[in-house]
């Protein structure tokens, strides 16, 4: 009985608690086509009136990684259809590139959903009151806060618990004090008598010629045909790769 107990245990510490921060009983999920320009995401594109299906969500810490959790509504089953990881780690991508705010609307964000496999699809939802979506945004934007916190905080005390275990700290202090009365000597000091040498009087005395300002060299003027290529550069290329949801996440279609 001792072993299964402490099998349990140990179970039990490798395994993150899980923080329920906010619960929407209904979010409306749509298909998102690519981005047409890089002004941003528009969910007038999205055929609204038609979503794909109407779920729940869910924010969930686990750990340093909010989980945003979108489940069926027809039923209790918090199996979740699609996850939408956002990471809060130092190599972690952008909050705004994993859940992406729609630029013609506050309602509809566009969340980047991955799989056990590790696939990727992007899923957009939208939330029926603004009230919730602010809700599901500042969530967000706390957890990030109070994660990245805590681990500049969990890195100062490792740094302070290192500098307090080194040898150099922990080395006695060493007496530099003088032993057996000895003195030291920096020489004849000046007489008390002796006074500086006066200036004779209406004596201008002679300073140095101020330096030679070094001008810089004027900037390169660009040839016309520099200019008309600097000009003319092509934007940066959007995103590729967007899959369609139903072939990451089949069991949703």
């Amino acid at each position: 009985m001792s072993e299964l107990t402490a099998t349990a245990d140990a179970d039990s510490a490798h395994t993150p608690v899980e923080l329920i921060l906010l619960r929407c009983p209904e979010v409306f999920c749509y298909k998102v086509p690519p981005q047409a320009s890089a002004a941003g995401h528009r969910a007038e594109d999205w055929n609204l009136g038609e979503p794909r299906f109407t779920g729940r969500l869910h924010l969930v810490g686990v750990g340093s990684t909010l989980e945003c959790r979108v489940l069926k509504q027809d039923d209790g089953d918090d199996a979740p259809v699609a996850v939408c990881p956002v990471r809060t780690g130092d190599k972690a991508p952008p909050v705004d590139a994993v859940v992406c705010a729609v630029v013609d609307s506050s309602r509809y964000f566009v969340f980047r959903c991955e799989d056990a496999k590790g696939r990727r699809a992007y899923l957009g939802v939208g939330f029926r009151e603004r009230d919730q979506a602010y809700d599901f945004k500042a969530s967000i934007d706390d957890f990030v806060r109070a994660a990245r916190r805590e681990a500049t905080a969990a890195v100062l005390r490792e740094a302070a618990e290192e500098a307090a275990a080194s040898p150099v700290a922990a080395a006695p202090a060493v007496d530099m004090s003088l032993k057996g009365g000895l003195k030291l000597s920096f020489g004849d000091k000046a007489s008390p008598s002796a006074s500086p040498p006066r200036r004779e009087a209406g004596a201008v005395p002679k300073l140095a010629p101020p330096p030679v300002p070094k001008l810089a060299p004027p900037p390169p003027v660009l040839e016309e045909d520099e200019f008309t290529a600097f000009s003319s550069a092509p934007a940066a290329p959007l995103e590729e790769g967007w899959a369609d949801f139903a072939d990451a996440f089949p069991e949703a279609s």
